[in-house]
């Protein structure tokens, strides 16, 4: 590229980024003003002119017709009495406001003229000679006093014959102020339309930068990059959709979720509930209230979704939905949960054992093998008659050490449980056990919270299993819950403990509802609490546990 056009280029770039948007939006908006006032204009003159000239001309052809029928020009011209002729068409002009007004005889002799030098001569322009035929007509040439539009009406006497010809005649110039005279009001309205265009251009370009915030285009532009990029880049999945429910738009890893779920083809312009139907979006547009942190499933995913409204100015445009897929999260979260519960019990159980292993030591010092002896035969024999009556009715392994592990660590905080199996518990697969497992730990921590301050702390759980359905009641002697409590206590993070607290009785009424089960609370404050779970309950082999 040659300096010069590359010095060209850099003054339209420095020229492009001088001149802002308002600026240009005035300019090109005033430039289509002007274009179209100048030619309405133009048009307008165009039409007026050539009314003009044609009301002149019939005007001064009426003249002329009108002055050749008067008697008294009849008779003058027929006497060639150039006085009476110039006298009266002197007076005819004043009337009529015409330039001149000639009377000639059949030869084109002036009978009269405005110049009375010119009489006698003969008529200039060379146009007459129609009218000495005996013509009526409107012509344009140049006479004595220069180019006229003139016309020409034929002198008759009494008895018919053609005596002369009249010529009413009105000079171009007189013609053209005429004009534009009529002329001032259009050049006025013209003014006025270019000021009003004017006002508007800066109006509506300032209208414009309102509505695009302020910004210029390649502001615009580059912002629009920016938010493209941080869309794809972020790590949760995102649809975004108008008042209608439509999809406008989904980020790449809301496309790859989507695809997981099975949900393939073009997005843009399908509604929402067909392609995510667990959203809530039309919801939080009716409402325009956010829901956060709910957890849905769909399709073998588990997703975390916040749904938030879009709003310009105060008035809601859409939603946008985020969604993070939670599935293996909350596998591994269930696992350590678990893991969790376990070590628990493990450590109860370890410091209840440490505790007996001090007292055998200390009767083995005293040498008292006497006690020694009954106390290990007592403390074997109720050890051994818990986990026989618990291995007799639960059947589900896993669901047995959990209840004998949890009955230890309650017992060293002073809390007594106490479980009871109407009918045989029977093994379920690994995912309800998960499930269970989280659902009665997080209730029994919850009822251990409860009879914390309480003077009896006892936890009572009933099971019974009947027709594929599992029925779990857990009674505690807590104060109990208030009616205003209970419409909050399964909220998320709401709790009477502090922070961090409030996600277990969340968790349990959503695994709940994901097995397909039902949950009620019963309290009154003073009389403790009762939670009945009602479950699905799959079975398989039973599992002895020796």
């Amino acid at each position: 590229m040659s300096l010069k056009r590359r010095k060209r280029k850099e003054r339209r770039l420095y020229l492009k980024q001088k001149i802002n948007l308002r600026t240009q939006m005035t300019a090109l908006v005033f430039i289509v003003v002007i274009l179209a006032v100048t030619t309405t204009f133009v048009m307008i003159g165009i039409e007026t002119s050539n009314n003009i000239k044609s009301q002149e001309r019939d005007r001064v052809l009426q003249t002329a017709k009108l002055i050749a029928v008067d008697p008294v020009i009849v008779k003058a011209t027929d006497e060639q009495d150039s006085d009476t002729l110039q006298q009266f068409t002197k007076q005819a002009m004043g009337i009529t406001d015409a330039d001149y007004i000639v009377v000639m005889n059949m030869d084109s002799i002036r009978l009269s003229h405005p110049d009375p030098d010119e009489i006698g001569k003969r008529f200039a322009g060379g146009d007459e000679t129609p009218a000495i035929q005996g013509k009526e007509f409107v012509s344009k040439a140049k006479g004595t006093l220069g180019l006229s539009l003139r016309a020409f009406a034929p002198i008759y006497d009494e008895q018919g014959e053609q005596i002369g010809v009249v010529a009413v005649g009105i000079t171009m110039n007189e013609l053209n102020e005429i004009i534009r005279n009529n002329r001032i009001p259009l050049y006025l309205a013209t003014v006025l339309s270019l000021l009003i265009g004017l006002i508007g251009a800066v109006l509506l370009a300032r209208k414009i930068k309102q509505i695009m915030h302020g910004m210029e285009p390649d502001e615009i532009a580059a912002l629009l990059s920016e938010r493209i990029a941080m869309l794809e880049s972020i790590k949760d999945g995102m649809l975004a959709v108008d008042t209608a429910g439509k999809i406008q738009m989904v980020n790449k890893e809301g496309k790859r979720l989507l695809e997981e779920m099975g949900i393939k083809g073009e997005l843009k312009n399908r509604h929402v509930d067909d392609v995510l139907p667990v959203t809530k979006l039309h919801q939080v547009i009716a409402w325009n209230k956010p829901l956060i942190g709910r957890q849905v499933e769909h399709n073998g995913l588990t997703l975390v979704m916040n749904e938030i409204p879009i709003q310009i100015k105060g008035k809601t445009e859409g939603a946008i939905a985020t969604f993070l897929d939670r599935t293996e999260y909350n596998h591994l979260n269930e696992k350590l949960t678990d893991t969790m519960l376990y070590a628990d019990a493990l450590r109860a159980q370890t410091h209840d054992f440490m505790n007996k292993l001090h007292v055998i030591l200390g009767l083995l010092e005293l040498e008292d093998y006497d006690q020694l002896e009954r106390y290990v035969k007592n403390v074997a024999g109720k050890e051994r008659s818990a986990t026989l009556a618990m291995i007799h009715q639960v059947k589900n392994p896993i669901l047995a050490g959990f209840l004998l592990g949890k009955k230890s660590y309650m017992a060293e905080n002073g809390v007594q449980l106490e479980v009871s199996c109407r009918d045989t518990i029977p093994n379920t697969s690994e995912k309800t056990n998960q499930m269970l497992i989280t659902i009665l730990g997080n209730l029994m921590n919850n009822a251990v919270d409860a009879v914390e301050q309480q003077p009896e702390k006892r936890v009572q759980i009933s099971m019974k299993y009947t027709d594929g359905l599992l029925f779990l009641e857990l009674t505690d002697t807590g104060k109990g819950i208030s009616e205003e409590q209970q419409e909050k206590i399964f909220k998320q993070g709401y709790s009477t403990k502090g922070n961090d607290r409030g996600f277990g009785l969340y968790q349990v009424e959503d695994y709940v509802q994901k097995l397909g089960g039902y949950l009620v609370l019963t309290s009154e404050p003073g009389e403790g609490t009762t939670f009945s779970v009602q479950l699905p309950y799959d079975t398989q082999e039973d599992v002895t546990n020796d």
